[in-house]
């Protein structure tokens, strides 16, 4: 397996590596423009295992939505005493580092909201390559119904304890790329195979 290192070139990368931090957000709705970040969560990985995490909860700006607290169970009394995103995006950030991110359509979602508050409170622009497992399992050509991590984590038979909270989605996010790392190995040993 081939390890690449960050170039902090802002890339969506398509390689299969070893060293890698998860990374997932719930936030106030799908607008990294107009809405907010409510819980932060990372996992990081070495050599295809977990060696630490990161998660907290962040209070918002404005009143969590009934709909939100009905997907994530993140409700406003939950947030109340937690920091704002400008006390705690630094920390994340930092525990980042300039790891390559991972995560479940993390190029059209979860970075542009780290990208976007970078930029609110002018911080340095924040440009870790991602690697997205949205992209690897449309790769595998899975026999599932659709691609969401809920399914795919199901397909593994990956328990996915908590599901859109982002530290559970985190979790079940590294297993999920692990084994999807597995199925991409082995189409690859079958085309040598078959030439």
């Amino acid at each position: 397996m081939k390890i690449i290192s960050n170039t902090n070139s802002r890339k969506s990368l398509r390689e299969c590596i070893s060293d890698y931090t998860v990374i997932d957000l719930e936030t106030t709705g799908f607008s990294p423009n107009s809405d907010e970040i409510i819980e932060l969560a990372a996992v990081k990985v070495r050599s295809g295992r977990e060696t630490a995490r990161f998660n907290s909860l962040v209070c918002p700006q404005k009143p969590i939505s009934r709909r939100i607290t009905s997907i994530t169970g993140i409700t406003n009394k939950m947030t109340e005493n937690s920091p704002a995103i400008d006390q705690i995006i630094e920390e994340y950030i930092d525990f980042i580092d300039g790891d390559i991110i991972l995560g479940h359509n993390i190029v059209s979602f979860d970075r542009r909201f780290i990208e976007n508050i970078c930029k609110k409170l002018d911080l340095p622009p924040f440009e870790n390559d991602a690697l997205d497992t949205y992209y690897f399992a449309k790769r595998c050509g899975l026999n599932t119904p659709d691609l969401k991590l809920t399914t795919l984590t199901a397909h593994f038979g990956i328990l996915h304890n908590n599901a859109h909270r982002a530290l559970g989605d985190c979790i079940a996010n590294y297993q999920c790329y692990e084994k999807l790392k597995e199925c991409i190995a082995k189409k690859a040993q079958n085309k040598e195979y078959a030439v």
